[in-house]
């Protein structure tokens, strides 16, 4: 299908058969990427009565049951509920089918290499996303003005989108870089890494207070009614190049803080 989308006074052409998918396959029973050494994400046969509603064991049909940890096992998109003593449906945060966005790669670099903040100590070698990266790598795409950011991070193999995190530490967005994507107006963040945060932060989110706060870490703060979202553990291939697309974020009706999600990307044509 080929459609037109407006976005700031200029008509864009997109083929929406022609998309890049950004989720990690959800393989239950298989190999998936897992943060805080959680349970892995399972599926297993109902059984009522005696019988187990499998084919291979006999049954007519199949009916399954899913066992998940939402955040720490695939690729997912959370809202403010994340961090709020309330009910949330991440449903309603998203609220049309198409985002202006650019991609972006970025290097982490050692701590002690940048002039950034975190609230917690961390050691100088630790890689964490500095805003120095971050700004540097969107200037070109600056003035296309878009509502969201996808970050691809390096080194990239196709092995991350399973790792361990609790073996391969992850790196983290210091709180200058999120600061830098508050001050864009960034409404939809997409991101491969496990976390805004880093693993171990005495369980404070400090990043996503930010995000999802007035842009300051000031007694850490939130906005509860922010609309903002966050999506991650995506995975985004090689061959696509950073610049300018559509961001379609696909998630079923959830009445949760978070759901699994399959953000795609459309590049106008």
């Amino acid at each position: 299908m080929i459609i037109s989308l407006s976005h700031k006074k200029k008509t864009y052409t997109l083929d929406t058969s022609r998309f890049v998918d950004l989720s990690i396959p959800y393989n239950f029973n298989g190999d998936q990427p897992n943060f805080y050494d959680v349970k892995p994400g399972r599926l297993t046969p109902f059984k009522s009565e005696g019988i187990t509603y499998s084919v291979k064991d006999g049954a007519g049909c199949n009916v399954l049951e899913i066992s998940m940890n939402i955040h720490c096992t695939g690729t997912h998109t959370e809202c403010i509920g994340h961090l709020i003593d309330q009910n949330s449906s991440i449903s309603k945060y998203i609220q049309d089918l198409f985002f202006p966005a650019i991609l972006l790669t970025v290097k982490p670099v050692p701590f002690s290499s940048c002039h950034d903040s975190y609230h917690v100590n961390i050691e100088d070698s630790e890689k964490v996303i500095s805003r120095g990266s971050l700004e540097k790598a969107f200037q070109q795409f600056k003035d296309r003005h878009p509502s969201s950011i996808i970050i691809r991070t390096l080194p990239n193999p196709p092995e991350k989108q399973f790792f361990n995190y609790t073996k391969q530490i992850p790196p983290f967005f210091t709180h200058d870089s999120i600061k830098f994507l508050y001050s864009q107006k960034v409404q939809h963040l997409v991101i491969d890494l496990p976390s805004l945060d880093r693993m171990e932060d005495d369980g404070i989110l400090e990043n996503h207070r930010i995000f999802w706060g007035g842009g300051e870490n000031i007694d850490n703060s939130i906005n509860p009614n922010s609309t903002k979202t966050i999506t991650e553990l995506a995975y985004i291939p090689d061959d696509v190049d950073d610049g300018f697309y559509f961001l379609n974020i696909q998630i079923p009706h959830f009445q949760c803080d978070a759901a699994p999600s399959r953000p795609i990307l459309i590049k106008p044509v």
